[in-house]
């Protein structure tokens, strides 16, 4: 189940954007972020770290988006996520975009609460596959929502 929503992201990322951009994701140097995942240029951000992982791994991220938590009953791991609905494959069809995340501090939110997340991106070997994901250093429960659902 993980690895079909993991590799369910990693598509849908790859997909949504059909060519090359100039834009460079935001540094935030008010909260010492090496990259701020906005709104606007969501779904391109999450591609370009997706694409070029390499150029990311031991930055410090920042992403807002809904909180979801999967059970994987094979290895017996609740896995915790960050994201946004994104157009898909076939329209907007609702696919998740946006990261797994860890967070040993502090307690996780509830199911579709709006958060954000501020850590560092790591990847780590699971039954052969690499996988991203954020070692949170804080997670925020928001009161405002921003757009559930993005298309660039």
């Amino acid at each position: 189940m993980k690895n079909k929503i993991l590799m369910g992201l990693t598509v849908v990322c790859l997909l949504l954007v059909t060519g090359c951009t100039s834009n460079t994701p935001a540094t935030d140097e008010n909260n010492d972020v090496d990259l701020n995942i906005t709104e606007k240029m969501y779904v391109t951000y999450i591609n370009e770290i997706y694409t070029n992982p390499d150029a990311y791994l031991g930055k410090k991220l920042k992403i807002e988006g809904m909180f979801t938590a999967q059970y994987f009953g094979e290895t017996n791991t609740t896995y915790y996520y960050v994201y946004r609905q994104g157009p898909g494959c076939c329209g907007n069809d609702g696919s998740m975009c946006g990261f797994e995340f860890t967070y040993k501090d502090g307690k996780y939110p509830n199911e579709n609460d709006w958060i954000e997340v501020v850590g560092t991106l790591d990847q780590y070997d699971e039954y052969g596959v690499q996988y991203l994901t954020i070692k949170a250093d804080s997670v925020t429960v928001k009161t405002e929502r921003g757009a559930e659902i993005v298309t660039q």
